[in-house]
């Protein structure tokens, strides 16, 4: 099957290589989507980095207008146009709809086009009023491109959000793909991506995030969770460096596990966490990433000396490294994707997220959290990491949410803090390890000069 790759950054892994070539893809969403973004960066990256000329027909944008937007993300249209690789056809769709007129295929031609963009199909609904002439203008509008031989973006705007419709034109073309601008928890709108009709092609499936950044467009896609062969160490224990708590887990964490600290403020989760990467690079020469999505990097160093862990001078060393990503900034499935990177770049075999709050916060409904956080314990886990999941006490994470991540992950610490006669006492329990025989009960925890210890409670 010869496919047309995009170019664009994350999507055609969705489909597998790329658009079927001479196919028709709708390409639908509301006002802001990055419709118009999409199609114009499948025409820019086919002449810039497949030699496949392209055009542009728009039936409201200035030629002008369009040079301008498109330099922001450094596509010069108007050096391709002089160039003879692209041709910008500003015109009416009445024009576009009179079958007399081959405008269209004269501009096809003039550049010897494989691509093109029509943006937007939306304003022939002005040429026909009666549904069955509109539906046969589109139908052979898209008959025309295939005669053509050219490969077709047709932008259409959504009117609405709500419940599922389907328009005519989803039955015409061969592939279509839906943009979203949602609203979400927090200050920020969330770009959606799917994927809802491919003909005759396989795809993935499911929403995909998407980002539009200076350079253009990137979808995330988790689609390589399901196929990662990571060496399997199920017999392998990985030291805490936490005085006591291998005893309790009868040697230390199963490398490549997930596992969550839970606690309260105040009860040690950042600190297990950085002791975790400080004596793990310390003691056992392992390299690991601090993943922070609240407290600076220079916090987190400053704490840690506290300990008489010197964070910046591991950093410098290559042992480890540490990452601020702000949570106002933090999109999930870039997160997931840019962490599983970054940790078979870096040759880490510790990772700490803290916290997985950031997570909670993003999402609220319970089955697409489940959804992320498998596919993030997946991922990790198929590069081998050992990963520390610090959250906060289930009863006040909000909605319950904590239990969707205790389902998911291959462990649970939980970090108590209780008062006894006047005097706070901290406490540790294994409260789920799979596949480890551990030790059961609270077991008293101190925090010291040196960091953390446990010890074991009598009888545990």
């Amino acid at each position: 099957m010869d496919k047309v790759p995009t170019g664009i950054k994350g999507f055609d892994e969705l489909l597998l290589g790329g658009i079927v070539r001479g196919n028709a893809v709708l390409v639908e969403g509301v006002p802001g989507a990055g419709k118009t973004t999409f199609g114009i960066e499948f025409i820019y990256r086919g002449i810039t980095e497949f030699g496949e000329p392209g055009v542009i027909v728009t039936c409201e944008q200035l030629p002008q207008s369009m040079y301008r937007d498109a330099l922001n993300f450094g596509w010069d249209l108007r050096a391709l146009e002089e160039a003879g690789k692209l041709r910008i056809l500003c015109t009416s769709p009445e024009v576009l709809a009179d079958p007399e007129v081959n405008l269209v295929e004269e501009v096809a031609r003039e550049v010897g086009a494989r691509r093109i963009l029509v943006d937007s199909i939306s304003h022939f609904r002005s040429v026909f009023d009666d549904p069955l002439s509109l539906r046969r203008l589109v139908y052979g509008f898209c008959n025309g491109l295939r005669r053509l031989g050219l490969t077709a973006l047709l932008v259409k705007e959504r009117e609405n959000e709500g419940n599922r419709e389907y328009a005519f034109e989803e039955y015409v073309v061969d592939a279509v793909i839906r943009l979203e601008n949602k609203e979400r928890p927090g200050l920020h709108r969330h770009r959606v991506l799917e994927i809802s009709k491919t003909r005759g092609q396989e795809h993935i499936p499911g929403k995909h995030t998407f980002r539009i950044t200076d350079e253009g467009i990137k979808v995330f896609a988790l689609t390589g969770t399901k196929n990662f062969t990571g060496r399997a160490h199920e017999n392998e224990l990985l030291h805490t460096g936490v005085p006591g708590l291998d005893n309790l887990l009868r040697g230390g964490l199963p490398r490549g596990a997930c596992v969550t600290v839970v606690g309260g403020s105040g009860t040690g989760k950042t600190l297990l966490g950085m002791q975790f990467l400080a004596r793990g690079a310390l003691d056992y020469g392992e390299k690991g990433i601090f993943l922070s999505l609240e407290e600076i990097p220079s916090h987190i160093m400053a704490n840690a000396r506290h300990f008489n862990w010197d964070l910046h001078t591991l950093q410098e060393q290559g042992m480890i490294k540490i990452i601020y990503m702000p949570l106002s900034e933090m999109e999930i499935d870039e997160t997931i994707i840019g962490l599983g990177e970054q940790a078979g770049t870096f040759g880490a075999s510790r990772l700490v997220i803290d916290s997985i709050y950031g997570l909670l916060s993003r999402i609220d409904n319970a089955a697409v959290l489940h959804e992320k956080l498998y596919s993030l314990v997946t991922h990790l886990n198929s590069l081998n990491c050992t990963t520390l999941l610090i959250s906060p006490a289930w009863e006040t994470a909000a909605g319950g949410k904590a239990e969707v991540i205790h389902s998911v992950v291959q462990g649970t610490i939980l970090l108590k803090s209780n008062m006894l006669q006047n005097r706070r006492v901290r406490q540790l329990e294994i409260y789920k390890m799979r596949g480890v025989n551990h030790a059961t009960g609270n077991h008293l925890l101190e925090i010291g000069d040196s960091g953390m210890q446990v010890f074991p409670r009598l009888g545990g």
